[in-house]
């Protein structure tokens, strides 16, 4: 697992030196960030895979269909960026948004929410209710926040009804993965059931809390118009990821 994750954090800090440095290769930075995209979400869709092809049973259980909606919905995001990477390199649409690709991005929200709440409630037992309290309290001060920070750009920007919708879809849905996936880290982190497969449910809520801030960013910089191809707020839709990713990986070698 160290190799795993030392891949990890050198694929990381790759990223954050590309893009710190990126006014010295411009027209490159256009190319490599609409590339990489897909490049890293395929990555994350065979880790899915991986740990589908381990834990498959039948169709009927309930583990085959977690990991087959954790495939699917990483499978869905994966098309989502490469509809992107279409649109930019070929069809040289500078922003697709709202576009095709954004059907495969929300779309994959689905099988990921019941991935999440299937795994969920076969420990659910296990959570005791100030846990509950906790999680929904966290979830709470997001939301107000993401509320706080999007609210006014959104009702002052000067897009159609369907681009400030998508807008606020995004983080809004981010933080619906984000309340299940905490509910799973505190079961394999804090009751008795916690143990190794913690650090598993420790990257997947990293890697929704790297979208819950790009989510942001890019809705924000969007609305203002200052969002651009290769811009810094990319790194956490990379580094979400690496997570997922890594979380994938690491729960076929914990369980």
């Amino acid at each position: 697992m160290r190799k795993a994750y030392w891949a990890g954090i050198t694929v990381a800090t790759a990223l954050a030196i590309i893009y710190a440095f990126q006014g010295y290769y411009l027209e490159l930075m256009l190319v490599f960030s609409n590339l990489f995209a897909p490049f890293i979400a395929g990555l994350a869709v065979a880790a899915s895979f991986f740990a589908l092809k381990r834990y498959w049973d039948t169709p009927s259980s309930r583990l085959s269909r977690v990991w087959l909606g954790f495939t699917l919905g990483m499978t869905l995001w994966f098309l989502g960026e490469l509809g992107w990477a279409i649109y930019a390199l070929v069809l040289s649409i500078e922003i697709p948004y709202p576009s095709i690709a954004d059907v495969f991005w929300l779309g994959g929200y689905i099988p990921l929410f019941i991935a999440l709440d299937l795994y969920i409630r076969l420990f659910r037992p296990a959570l005791f209710k100030r846990m509950y309290f906790a999680g929904a309290a966290l979830v709470s001060i997001l939301s107000v926040a993401l509320f706080i920070v999007l609210a006014p750009p959104v009702l002052e920007a000067e897009e159609d009804v369907v681009t400030k919708i998508v807008s606020m879809a995004y983080p809004a849905l981010d933080l619906t993965l984000f309340s299940e996936a905490i509910l799973g880290l505190l079961i394999f982190t804090v009751t008795k059931l916690k143990g190794r497969i913690g650090v598993a449910w420790l990257f997947i809520n990293a890697g929704i809390l790297m979208n819950v801030i790009a989510d942001i960013l890019f809705s924000y910089t969007n609305l203002q118009g200052t969002y651009y191809d290769g811009h810094p707020l990319e790194l956490f839709f990379h580094w979400g990821y690496v997570l997922f990713a890594l979380a994938f990986y690491t729960h076929t070698q914990e369980l």
